[in-house]
């Protein structure tokens, strides 16, 4: 009993072997057969053309199953064609070809919104937004390298300048950069003062426009006032008169009375003379 115990557990270690072994000569033929590529097939047509001239039916021997893949890197910024086994993706991510691992994984850092919850992995060319996730990272990476070039450049050019340039120039060219640095603090100053004789004149004719305001005010409540006064004294002179009229009128009666006796009595006198004399 025991020796044939011993015989099935060295069977089962062969059998455990021989997948291990083939398991990593199989990883080791999918990773010589990786290669990176500019794009993937944008179809179904496409794909199995691009399958048909990578010829993974060749490591049929070396693996349990050796199918075309065209996935991302691990960092996303590339795409590989790669003859591997395929495996099924979860998560809605993209499938990736791991270099290190030298297998077909899930690559947890670039999601995928278009894709299902599971799908196989050689069925990647259905799902273009990872392929699209390639190109905007290879876009961005080309404007960071343009930049960063540019930049060099005008580094360079730059110290070739401050190279050639003589220690006259030099100078000169530190007193205008003084002077570019002042510029702004004289429109700074001259702004200011500008404002603040904009400010005074208008305190000024504010002042003066009340000043003479008031006076245009003063000199129409003076005649308002001349014109009342005069007002009031032709109302009480009316009504003096009013009141004095018949004292006055008797006044002016006896003087009259007063005059016409001392005209009677002259008449008379005139007369006894004339008779006297007429009589003598």
């Amino acid at each position: 009993m025991e020796l044939y115990r011993l015989v099935f557990d060295c069977l089962t270690l062969i059998a455990f072997s021989k997948v291990f072994v083939n398991s990593n000569e199989c990883n080791d033929n999918s990773a010589a057969t990786a290669k990176i590529v500019k794009s993937c097939p944008q179809n179904h047509k496409e794909w199995i053309e691009a399958a048909a001239r990578k010829g993974c039916e060749q490591m049929a021997h070396f693996c349990s199953s050796s199918e075309y893949h065209c996935v991302i890197n691990a960092w996303g910024n590339e795409t590989i064609e790669v003859c591997a086994p395929k495996q099924q993706i979860v998560g809605n991510t993209c499938a990736e070809y791991s270099q290190g691992g030298k297998r077909i994984q899930r690559n947890r850092n670039v999601p995928c919104r278009n894709c299902p919850s599971f799908y196989q992995s050689n069925e990647s060319f259905n799902y273009q937004e990872c392929y699209e996730h390639v190109k905007n990272a290879k876009t961005s990476r080309t404007t960071q390298l343009t930049t960063e070039s540019i930049s060099v450049e005008s580094t360079e050019e730059k110290v070739n300048q401050s190279t050639s340039v003589t220690p006259m120039e030099n100078s000169a060219r530190l007193v205008q950069n003084i002077d570019n640095q002042n510029t702004p603090s004289h429109i700074i100053i001259i702004s200011v003062c500008v404002v603040i004789g904009l400010a005074g004149i208008i305190i000024v004719f504010t002042v003066k426009q009340r000043s003479w305001a008031n006076k245009i005010c003063s000199h129409f409540k003076r005649i308002v006032l001349q014109s009342e006064e005069s007002k009031m004294t032709k109302q009480k002179s009316a009504i003096r008169n009013v009141e004095e009229g018949p004292e006055v009128q008797n006044c002016l009666l006896e003087k009259e009375t007063q005059i016409q006796n001392v005209f009677y009595k002259l008449n008379e006198s005139s007369d006894n003379t004339n008779s006297d004399a007429f009589s003598s």
